[in-house]
């Protein structure tokens, strides 16, 4: 049993909220049965009212918590997401959150375009995976395919050039690429697509790899 004295120095980590789940136990079952302690916690309660203010969340951070809970913006996405990198959907869903967050998207030599890298699930930890952002007009350059490449469009459009025929894609389309396809990719507004490319890719005959995070 926990003597009166520990009781008393409990009494302002339970008004804070930082015991334990049995400390607290204990702590609600000395209050209920004393009066005097009951009196005692309420005015720590009071004190630590005033010393908590509450801070609102940036945009960013809104945006990226939102969508760790289903209530992002692209949570439409996140099933195919789990597909798509092997992945469960609360992990897709972590994903989704770092396309919410300026901060994690890489701007790259070519003006207009930004990545976010993440490693897949067990079947495609070797895959590049990640987000590619474009700007309204900015063209992600001709290149081929070393290995399957899938994408999932999820706001913008993307206009794909491919042996001269081009076609619009939309949000929720996927574009399946096999091995040894070329293209390239021109964002109409701007345009943010996740992809899951086998052994890269190939810029004027070298090959790029996406970064490992981390």
């Amino acid at each position: 049993m926990t003597p009166v004295d520990d009781i008393h120095e409990l009494l302002p980590l339970y008004a804070l909220g930082i015991l334990s789940p049995e400390e607290t136990a204990v702590v609600d079952a000395a209050v209920a049965k004393d009066p005097e302690l009951a009196a005692e916690l309420a005015s720590f309660s009071d004190a630590t009212t005033g010393l908590i203010v509450p801070v609102a969340p940036t945009p960013d951070v809104k945006a990226r918590l939102l969508a760790s809970v289903g209530e992002g913006r692209f949570e439409t996405y996140s099933s195919k997401m789990s597909t798509l990198f092997d992945v469960s959907v609360d992990r897709a869903r972590e994903f989704l959150g770092l396309a919410e967050r300026s901060a994690s998207w890489e701007p790259q030599p070519i003006p207009g375009i930004h990545l976010v890298h993440f490693e897949g699930g067990p079947a495609y930890a070797a895959a590049d995976c990640g987000f590619v952002r474009l700007a309204d007009g900015a063209m992600f350059p001709p290149h081929d395919h070393l290995g399957e490449e899938v994408s999932l469009l999820l706001a913008g459009q993307l206009k794909v050039i491919e042996n001269g025929v081009e076609r619009i894609l939309v949000a929720g389309d996927e574009l399946v690429q096999p091995e040894g396809s070329s293209h390239y990719l021109v964002g109409v507004g701007e345009c943010i697509f996740a992809t899951r490319a086998v052994n890269g890719i190939s810029i004027g005959g070298v090959q790029v790899r996406m970064p490992k995070p981390g």
